[in-house]
């Protein structure tokens, strides 16, 4: 069952049924201010934070679906009919109205055909201002002339999340409501200079401030009171629950157009003064959103491809980096899984969503390294969950008094935890990261910046990378694989003291990350003596962890092997026999035989099993994954971000067709017309999709804000299409079916485009022949950078 299409052209997802088993989101805004909104156009809008500073109120969970939104109501003032833009809240019957929803960057339109009227409400967040444009076009298309009449609204919450959800005694008075000047302003009382606005680019014949005003007792945003009867109340309050509504009569010749501009934004009325003006000019905002097209132009600019498999052509050159981009951005606890109740950075998933990104958005990767290093502690280990803020030098001047609902500054011996509650993969991740980072922007000097630890005193960015590498080489257990911890990647597997194959096997990826900087560094004492220590935990792994066609995923503390043939259920894990090749602990011949063994094992046509056979039995031993439903999250559903590391495996192994096959199983395109099955939305990898274990086998849950975005993005671009930066240039080397003769890659680096033709006339999966830098032959599969403005034509021929 299809509800949508891809249109490439414009960059949407165009969706034709808007009843949806599930709401299919998108984000609006790249900086300050976010909106998460549904194809209904439900949703919730914050500034910065989503726990301390929400603009707009959310029912997570609830029914009906996806309540309250951002919603344009019109009404018929002749015959009382009325209807909302958005299909939902009211929900006009689809047999006599006509809605599509078409998600873009960091925008979404709506639009509505009903009873000989064309309406359309687009939503965005210009890029320099912390304000959402609601962009309303009206057109009658009959042959009447028509009295119509317009209303708004959007629920106000109260700024602390937790307090507007637990805390009515407080939020209920302590928050107003007031009207003066086309302008409705929404006021903290207990928090000076904190505020938001709501206005039009017209003056209103009505309002209401007030939510159960303009709703009515026992109603719902379904059937508002104010618009059944035409008219708002003109309602304001020092209490209770308040809302944006902006109602204004007019009529519409047949054929005629008119625009209507709304603004909902974050300041007090002097504020929405600025923005009224500035945005009741019609050529302001179409110059923003032109503004906020041009932004991702320029982004997805950076790596186009072209190749004969259109679904990877459409997600690698747009919504693939959107969803790696807006992970780097909103972090993980803004969504409509997440809605706000915690907030900050998680170190393991920010290490990596910023792993894929330095080319498009180096700034926000550099940003959110320093960030990270910050939270690291002298010893080595990352704070599992932090606020950047911690670390910021405080302001001098100090509040006058002390709010009730001020954000809390916990004192640093409070958020220091101990190794105890050190997850063991944190900060490993960082260190290639970093070096993406360098490669990508040529900035070697990055690794000599000062930068404090979360504990105490400082170093530079490179003697933080070896006390990374030297906390992990420290904490290993009795057969010298790294302990496990409070939990690795894997955070239902809860090892403690016992040993993690995937964490030694991702601290040799990791050590061989920081050789390949020393030695540029021409830092020889540290590529001996890291070198070392990598072909120690290469060998310790081999010897300790290969079961004889497969790699382990751990040994508890009591010695119980994980992931062995021996085990009655968890027999054989994806991350350790993934990370094993990739990292490149694994030689060729155990590598195929993991690889060969997770492909018999875990496939299905929906992608890879986390492990097989699922848990039955609680062991807490082994961790809470043993208590998890089969099928589900990590016992045993196919957790989508743990499946970019088989393709990116697959393809070091030299096997394209395989890495292929793999990447087409989890492909969200591939989706798009079994949506009765898979439920989510087609355009956003999903954290997981449950297994064949469990009834609900293929469908997808969690989409937008998961670490599967980021790398599904680096596997595709730098090992599929094979094209890696260096500190000194490109590497180009593919991994591509055999079916493929031909595709085509633009890249821009450092200030250089890079036109990449790659011919494959003998039809091999890996391997160069030879290469062509602007008619010269080249002696290896690499580019040397070349000069900022130059355009330059590659050919690769593989062979």
């Amino acid at each position: 069952m299809r509800y949508g299409y891809f249109d490439n052209q414009n960059r949407e997802y165009v969706i034709e049924r808007p009843d949806i088993p599930v709401s299919w989101t998108n984000y609006l805004g790249v900086k300050d201010m976010c909106t998460v909104i549904s194809h209904n156009a439900g949703g919730y809008s914050f500034y910065k934070t989503p726990q301390y500073h929400r603009i707009t109120r959310f029912r997570q969970n609830g029914i009906p679906l996806d309540r309250p939104g951002h919603y344009v109501y019109l009404r018929d003032d002749e015959t009382g009919d009325y209807w909302s833009i958005s299909w939902q809240p009211v929900g006009k019957s689809l047999s006599i109205a006509k809605y599509i929803c078409r998600h873009g960057l960091s925008y979404s339109k709506f639009i509505c055909d009903y009873n000989n009227i064309h309406a359309e409400q687009w939503l965005f967040i210009p890029l320099d201002d912390a304000v959402e444009i609601w962009d309303v076009r009206v057109k009658n298309t009959g042959i009447s002339r028509r009295k119509l009449s317009i209303f708004t609204y959007a629920e106000f919450s109260y700024h602390h999340i937790e307090i507007d959800n637990q805390n009515l005694q407080m939020s209920l008075y302590a928050s107003g409501s007031s009207y003066k000047d086309g302008i409705i302003e929404y006021d903290f009382f207990y928090i000076p200079d904190m505020y938001h606005f709501f206005a039009s680019n017209f003056e209103p014949d009505s309002f209401d401030c007030v939510r159960d005003i303009f709703i009515g007792n026992y109603r719902t945003e379904t059937n508002p009171i104010a618009v059944e009867k035409g008219m708002c109340s003109n309602s304001e309050d020092l209490t209770g629950n308040h809302c944006a509504s902006l109602h204004k009569r007019f009529v519409l010749e047949p054929g005629e157009e008119t625009r209507f501009i709304f603004m909902l934004g974050v300041g007090d009325r002097n504020k929405g003064r600025e923005i009224k003006e500035k945005y009741s000019k019609f050529e302001n905002v179409d110059n923003s959103f032109y503004e906020l097209k041009k932004y991702w132009d320029d982004k997805l600019s950076v790596f186009q491809c072209t190749t004969p498999h259109e679904g990877l052509n459409t997600m690698i050159n747009i919504w693939n980096l959107y969803q790696a981009e807006t992970c780097v951005v909103w972090s993980r606890f803004a969504s409509f899984i997440e809605v706000g109740g915690r907030t900050g950075l998680g170190f393991r998933d920010t290490a990596q969503d910023a792993m894929s990104i330095p080319h498009t958005n180096p700034q926000k990767c550099k940003q959110r390294i320093i960030e990270l290093l910050k939270a690291q502690t002298s010893e080595g280990y990352g704070l599992h969950l932090f606020e950047p803020e911690w670390f910021e030098e405080q302001e001098s001047s100090k509040p006058k008094f002390k709010s009730p609902t001020i954000v809390p500054k916990p004192k640093k011996d409070s958020i220091i935890h101990g190794i105890e509650d050190a997850c063991s993969d944190d900060a490993l991740w960082l260190i290639p990261t970093i070096s993406e980072y360098i490669k990508e922007t040529g900035e070697i000097e990055f690794l000599d910046m000062i930068i404090p630890f979360a504990d105490k005193g400082q170093a530079s960015v490179y003697e933080h990378m070896k006390r990374i590498i030297d906390f992990t080489a420290k904490h290993v257990g009795p057969h010298g694989i790294a302990k496990g911890l409070r939990a690795d990647w894997n955070d239902c597997l809860n090892l403690g003291s016992g040993e993690s194959a995937m964490v030694s096997m991702l601290h040799y990826w990791a050590v061989q990350s920081f050789i390949e900087i020393a030695r540029y560094l021409g830092k020889t004492e540290d590529v001996e003596k890291y070198s070392a220590l990598a072909e120690n935990i290469k060998r310790i792994c081999n010897d300790v962890l290969w079961d004889g066609r497969w790699y382990l995923r751990g040994i508890t503390a009591n010695g119980l092997k994980i992931g062995s043939n021996e085990s009655e259920e968890g027999k054989i894990y994806l991350e350790s026999n993934a990370w094993a090749v990739v990292s490149g602990v694994a030689d060729y011949e155990r590598g195929i035989s993991a690889m060969d063994a997770v492909y018999e094992y875990l496939f299905s046509k929906y992608g890879l099993h986390l492990l097989h056979p699922p848990y039955s039995k609680p062991n807490d031993e082994i961790g809470f994954v043993t208590r998890v439903y089969k099928g589900i999250k990590e016992n045993g559903a196919i957790f989508s971000h743990a499946n970019t590391w088989a393709w990116v495996a697959e393809c070091k192994l030299g096997r394209g067709s395989r890495a292929m096959e793999l990447y087409n199983a989890l492909l969200p395109y591939n989706q798009n017309d079994i949506i009765e099955i898979r439920e989510a939305e087609p355009y956003s990898y999903c954290q997981f999709v449950y297994g064949k274990y469990h009834k609900s086998f293929g469908r997808a849950r969690h989409p937008w804000l998961t670490g599967t975005a980021g790398w599904a993005y680096h596997a595709v671009t730098h090992w599929i299409l094979g094209i890696r930066p260096t500190i000194d240039g490109l590497i180009i080397d593919p991994c591509i079916p055999s079916s493929w003769d031909k595709f085509e890659v633009i890249r821009k680096f450092r200030g250089a485009t890079y036109k990449i033709t790659v011919l494959n006339p003998n039809r091999v999966e890996k391997g160069v022949k030879y290469i062509t830098l602007n008619g010269k032959d080249l002696e290896k599969n690499f580019v040397p950078v070349q000069p900022k403005g130059s355009i330059n034509e590659v050919i690769v021929v593989m062979g």
